[in-house]
């Protein structure tokens, strides 16, 4: 019972809870729960002005300047309307600015369903590096190379074999698809430096990392990518993606002198009712409320910390750094390999347990 009010509370987001239902936080993009008082009226608000315009317009405007602000890698910044637009365009960014054609990501790790990001998300470990693509062509498959998480040196290696060749790295700084890990610093420290001696780009996929901090996991790490994508928060709970970096590199979607050298239209990018729901949710999120956030997850985790040392319990927290983000797993876990052959009827299991207890 007390770890079950300890997961009320801390599944909260920045509330305490007042009943035993506690609603999804839709895949962790309503990072202030369902309906925001602050947000709901800022998009009955906008609602009243009109809801799409084919201009750029205040709102835009405004977000862009508090996250440029806010992530140390950003000079420059677009918005889409996903995570997954986001990371295809800041991939294709990558090949245009370093006339290279190969990407480099981490294995099992999710950047959205573009055809490059797709490839090594979910596959058998006995079946790697023969993985089944359907619908990708074979030179999209030649395009990915993948690397191991959290091995440095092996990464640092592989980036040097195809230097030549690779346009950019791309990496969650914490694996959401395997419970949260955390990567190394060490592991990230390496990726900056290989990219750097190799003109390949590195970039952060921050789509969940950036409810972590003000400035990311970039400012957790103190690493800084050369590009960034993100999504999920910055919306406020209204389709969203964005990504920007150096400004050289952004430089190929500039149109102020005519045509661009990558065009990027879309009739809702940056459209003001995501920008308003956006605008109201990172105004809350002040240094103290994700301070008190990120020590909800601890209290989770540390309570299950407590749950796990109970005779015959089977489950440990993954997410090794303090945050508000963990998963349950029945094992240390440290690279997508190690979070293979865990006992899913298990997870699934207590997963409805939880739900019947009104955590959901």
């Amino acid at each position: 019972p007390s770890t079950l009010s300890t997961a009320r509370a801390a599944c909260c987001g920045t509330r305490t809870a007042t009943s035993a239902s506690i609603s999804t936080t839709n895949a962790t993009s309503l990072i202030l729960g369902h309906r925001d008082p602050q947000v709901t009226a800022a998009l009955q608000a906008q609602a009243e002005k009109g809801t799409a315009f084919a201009n750029p317009t205040e709102p835009e405007v405004e977000l862009a300047s508090l996250l440029t602000a806010a992530l140390p890698s950003l000079q420059r910044l677009r918005f889409t309307n996903s995570g997954t637009e986001g990371v295809a365009l800041a991939l294709r960014a990558a090949r245009a600015f370093t006339g290279k054609s190969k990407i480099a990501k981490t294995e099992g790790a999710y950047h959205g369903t573009s055809d490059h990001a797709s490839i090594s998300v979910t596959l058998r470990v006995s079946e790697a590096g023969s993985e089944e693509a359907p619908g990708l062509t074979a030179k999209t498959l030649d395009d990915m190379i993948i690397i191991p998480f959290n091995d440095a040196a092996a990464a640092r290696r592989i980036i040097e074999q195809h230097g030549d060749d690779l346009a950019a790295v791309i990496v969650e700084p914490v694996m959401a698809g395997i419970g949260y890990v955390p990567a190394e610093a060490a592991f990230l420290e390496a990726l900056r430096e290989a990219c750097d001696g190799q003109r390949t780009l590195l970039i952060f996929d921050e789509v969940q990392t950036l409810r972590m901090a003000p400035g990311g996991a970039q400012q957790w790490y103190d690493v800084v990518p050369d590009m960034s994508c993100l999504g999920k928060i910055i919306g406020g709970g209204m389709p969203v993606g964005a990504f920007g970096g150096r400004a050289d590199v952004m430089a190929a979607f500039d149109a102020t002198e005519g045509a661009p050298a990558i065009p990027h239209g879309g009739t809702f990018n940056g459209n003001p009712m995501t920008m308003q729901a956006g605008l109201a949710t990172m105004r809350q999120l002040t240094p103290e409320v994700y301070e008190r956030i990120n020590e909800r997850g601890e209290t989770l985790r540390h309570q299950l910390r407590k749950w796990r040392a109970a005779p015959g319990c089977r489950f440990a927290s993954a997410a090794s750094r303090r945050s508000s983000a963990c998963k349950l797993t029945d094992r240390p876990v440290t690279t997508y390999r190690s979070a293979q052959g865990q006992d899913e009827a298990l997870r699934q299991k207590l997963f409805l347990h939880l739900l019947n207890e009104g955590i959901t």
